[in-house]
């Protein structure tokens, strides 16, 4: 029996996407006379072309912008402390995320996430979906000293949730980091495809919308 499943959070749970757009029209409307000079539309998407999924740190996004726009009535360090306070409070998860979640309750599964990121604010992020209280187990790279791929990493979220690697699957968007990391601890896994990577071809399952997973881990039982 698959007793537990463990997810990455950002673009597998959290809509990071969308939540960034959020945030960014809802920065630049904090800010009216200051970016007067910048469209919502053009801020918002220079500030997710330039975020890069992550890859560029927030205090670079903001000063990049505001350099290539002459802008110097506000600091880089002004948004970014928004940006730290307040992205949570945008933060949705993709479509019939609940619905999984119950489901996966119901079905007898433990469920965790480990993420990659910096503490407290991917908790922050995290408990922002709704669903953080039917988490047994919830992983900070920052807060463990130690990111994805790296194995033990995937090894302590198993000990926190009671499974062995045999009974767990884990459910990511990032073919290095979650699929690689997680199989090398002897976990199934269930890739999520997105416009950063949209293929992985070494996953043992895809998950395009989170409504059909529980039905995935299903027909991974029935093989087993």
């Amino acid at each position: 029996m698959i007793r537990a499943v463990i997810f990455d959070m950002d673009e597998t749970l959290l809509d990071r996407q969308g939540s960034l757009r959020r945030f960014a029209a809802a920065q630049h409307a904090r800010h009216p006379e200051t970016l007067a000079g910048l469209s919502v539309s053009a801020f918002v998407e220079r500030f997710v072309t330039l975020d890069n999924n992550g890859a560029l740190w927030k205090d670079e996004v903001y000063r990049r912008i505001l350099d290539e726009n002459r802008i110097t009535a506000i600091a880089p360090q002004t948004l970014l402390d928004e940006y730290i306070a307040d992205f949570h409070s945008h933060c949705q998860g993709f479509a019939g995320l609940a619905a999984m979640v119950a489901e996966l309750i119901a079905d007898g599964r433990r469920l965790g996430v480990i993420t990659n990121g910096t503490f407290p604010f991917q908790l922050r992020n995290f408990r922002a979906l709704g669903v953080a209280d039917h988490f047994d187990a919830v992983l900070v790279s920052e807060q463990e000293g130690i990111r994805k791929p790296d194995p033990e990493i995937f090894r302590r979220a198993l000990a926190r949730l009671g499974v062995s690697a045999g009974e767990a699957v884990f459910v990511g968007d990032n073919p290095e980091a979650d699929i690689r990391g997680a199989q090398a601890v002897g976990m199934r896994t269930i890739y999520r495809p997105n416009r950063f990577w949209p293929e992985c071809d070494f996953a043992d399952a895809a998950c395009a919308d989170l409504p059909e997973l529980p039905a995935i881990l299903r027909r991974f039982e029935a093989s087993l």
